[in-house]
Formats: structure tokens, C-alpha cells, sequence
């Protein structure tokens, strides 16, 4: 599902606009961006939880050249499912 299929699904579920569900969405994301920015956790119950989580710095070797590299350390924003959504499909 794409944002298109996400905004014309919600708006049928709703009865809200296209353009209030992608503001909705867009708005979603931007408060996701924003806390997690500051290194806070977004929790959401019975959903999952947003975090900042850094990665470390790794070696790597390109197979065609056999040259090492070194990735550099980042920052990224880790979603994790809680259980009961997680499972929700087994049975």
C-alpha cells in the first residue's frame, strides 16, 4: 500500500477529505521526525514504539575491487511492533 491507497482508505474509513488524511499523515510523520530528533521515544499503545537509534561504524570489503571500506556512523529511526500487533495474524 501506497501513501495514495493509505490517504483514499482512510478517507473512505473517515469520512474525511483526501487532502485532511494526506495532511493527517504528512503531520504524523513530521511529529515522528521531530521528537525523535531529540532523542525522545514515540510510543504508541498497542501499536509499536519510534526510536533514534545510531549505527556504528563497520568495515567493508567490495568483492569486484577487493578494496576495504569504512561506512560511516548514522542516525536512523527504528520502529518496533509490539506483540499483539506483531501476531496478529498468526492462528
Amino acid at each position: 500500500m501506497n501513501k495514495q491507497e493509505m490517504m483514499a482508505t482512510l478517507a473512505k474509513k473517515t469520512n474525511l477529505s483526501k487532502e485532511k488524511c494526506e495532511k493527517v499523515i504528512d503531520e504524523f510523520k513530521k511529529v515522528i521526525l521531530e521528537v525523535c530528533g531529540k532523542g525522545e521515544e514515540v510510543n504508541i499503545r498497542n501499536f509499536g514504539r519510534f526510536k533514534l537509534q545510531e549505527t556504528k561504524e563497520r568495515k567493508f570489503i567490495n568483492p569486484q575491487t577487493k578494496r576495504y571500506y569504512v561506512s560511516k556512523p548514522k542516525k536512523m529511526i527504528a520502529f518496533k511492533s509490539y506483540k499483539n500487533f506483531k501476531y496478529a495474524f498468526e492462528n
